[in-house]
């Protein structure tokens, strides 16, 4: 059986969310489409809705990693502390170990993420660090030993 299993964000702001994660994150393939006129009349937006503005399904790539996300069209999205996605690798592969020492850098240089633990050897000999974006979102890096 082949599977994904995909993260799909919803925002207030898709468009700006996607701004945030190219310039925070250096999200990657951003891609991001406005509803039509005729899914705007299906979901019986107001006639003033600036549909430019919407999204109605978009997507980027975070270390090769496809994320979906469209704007909430039920309300204010509400924040929740439950939400964490998780980066792993093998700690033996120094590759995407530097690559996701680099993004975990990258973001916290950005000054718009607030560090949980900071990324660095564990006592298991693990490496392991954590944040949370201005969404609320919490990323975890994990690199561990494959046995």
């Amino acid at each position: 059986m082949n599977q994904e299993l995909i993260p799909y964000l919803t925002f207030e702001d898709t468009k700006a969310a996607l701004e945030y994660y190219k310039h925070v994150f250096g999200a990657t393939d951003i891609f991001r489409e406005s509803p039509t006129a005729k899914q705007a009349a299906e979901m019986a937006f107001n006639d003033d809705v600036d549909l430019e503005n919407m999204t109605m399904s978009g997507h980027f790539k975070i270390l090769d990693k496809e994320i979906w996300c469209a704007d909430s069209f039920l309300g204010k999205p509400v924040v929740s502390s439950l939400i964490s996605l998780m980066f792993k690798v093998n700690l033996d592969d120094s590759d995407a170990v530097a690559e996701m020492e680099n993004l975990y850098k990258r973001a916290v240089d950005s000054e718009e993420v607030k560090v949980i633990v900071t990324f660095e050897k564990k006592s298991s000999g693990n490496r392991y660090g954590q944040f949370v974006d201005k969404y609320g979102i919490t990323w975890i890096f994990n690199a561990v030993r494959n046995d």
